[in-house]
């Protein structure tokens, strides 16, 4: 069968302003558009790409922004730690002074008769289990040492008391065969003021 083939006058399908392409026009012109869309499709992923970056960019910013404001909110914390224990620190050093000072001050405030004999009796409590005694205190002070032993007398086999000069009024010194005691009341203020500051130390 004979192929049929139908003739169009080209006038009649044109209109008026209208341009007619060659057919290596036309493909040029369709490879064209497939390339603009390949670009606008590329733009579009693009966008989507910059906009999922941007959106990253802000939650690590504000996960570092987090990190930072926790690490300078422990600088803080611990800087106000150090603060308060240094402040507590000089307070414990304010009343340590103050303990020391009060503890002389009364000390001060009782004669050396009495002091003395505060002596003896602290010093008797560390050797009283001892056999012979002998203690030595100021020529001043004897007769108020001989007072202070008289209760402690059968305590000991032999007790002896000897004047020194080289002490001090409310100083005196027990030597027995268990020991030797320096009982001044200024020895034992000093080891009653080293226990307060060893307990608050600088």
């Amino acid at each position: 069968m004979d192929k049929f083939v139908s003739v169009r006058s080209l006038e009649t399908q044109l209109q008026p302003g209208q341009t007619i392409l060659k057919s290596r026009d036309y493909k040029q012109l369709l490879g064209y558009e497939e390339l603009m869309q390949k670009l606008a499709q590329r733009e579009k992923q693009r966008a989507l790409e910059l906009e999922q970056a941007k959106v990253g960019a802000v939650r690590q910013g504000f996960a570092d922004g987090m990190e930072q404001a926790s690490q300078e909110q422990a600088e803080a914390l611990f800087g106000y730690s150090l603060r308060m224990h240094q402040q507590l620190q000089q307070v414990e050093q304010s009343m340590v002074d103050l303990v020391v000072d009060t503890i002389r001050e009364v000390i001060n405030g009782f004669d050396s008769e009495t002091l003395v004999k505060s002596a003896v009796h602290n010093g008797l409590e560390l050797i009283r289990n001892g056999n012979k005694l002998t203690v030595r205190a100021h020529p001043q002070m004897l007769e108020a040492v001989n007072e202070q032993l008289r209760e402690v007398q059968q305590s000991f086999n032999h007790i002896e008391v000897i004047g020194d000069a080289r002490l001090k009024l409310d100083e005196c010194v027990l030597e027995s065969d268990v020991g030797i005691v320096n009982a001044s009341v200024e020895q034992q203020v000093d080891v009653l003021v080293k226990t307060i500051r060893k307990a608050f130390p600088k």
